[in-house]
């Protein structure tokens, strides 16, 4: 009797690092947002310095205006992917209060796996997968060859080498805590 060939076992990925991108004019409005993200999600595990602009492709088309300034907020909280749409919608309730100060403010969360990192939208686009609740992702950077490589649609905020460099060190950071697992 020959067995049963088996099938491979599903199982569930380890939890991503999360980080949130914060577009913003008035530096209150951020620590404001730092606050707030601290006591939903967990505390602060990175943070960048001020960033050039994020800048969006379609900017002369959107409600208001954009930020001159863009920070990267890595937090320690390890979250499952799949947890994407519902920290977005969080977000947006973030941004919704903060626009009563700073009509700038944009929030982008996202994740940092060892291979990827995936970005959270709203906007649906040809190269964004839906998830689900109106809530798309968007893969940015994949690692190959020892370093990040920027998708060819992602923004060109992702191909600044400042920002490279962040999210080098973050998962440098992320990869040393699995190991230690």
């Amino acid at each position: 009797m020959n067995p049963k060939p088996s099938s491979p076992k599903q199982r569930k990925p380890l939890p991503a690092s999360f980080f949130l991108i914060v577009s913003y004019e008035n530096e209150e409005v951020y620590y404001r947002l730092k606050e707030k993200a601290e006591a939903s999600f967990s505390q602060t595990l990175y943070e960048s310095k001020p960033l050039p602009k994020w800048n969006h492709q379609f900017e002369n088309f959107l409600d208001s205006p954009l930020g001159r300034f863009t920070r990267i907020l890595s937090l320690k909280r390890r979250i499952s992917r799949e947890e994407l749409p519902s920290l977005q919608t969080e977000c947006s309730k973030f941004q919704t209060a903060l626009r009563k100060s700073d009509e700038s403010v944009r929030i982008f969360p996202g994740y940092l796996t060892p291979y990827n990192l995936v970005l959270g939208s709203l906007e649906e686009d040809l190269h964004r997968v839906y998830l689900f609740h109106g809530v798309f992702a968007e893969i940015i950077y994949t690692f190959q060859g020892q370093k990040w490589i920027p998708q060819p649609y992602a923004p060109e905020f992702f191909k600044m080498s400042e920002v490279i460099y962040f999210f080098t060190n973050l998962r440098e950071s992320y990869v040393t805590s699995l190991e230690k697992r």
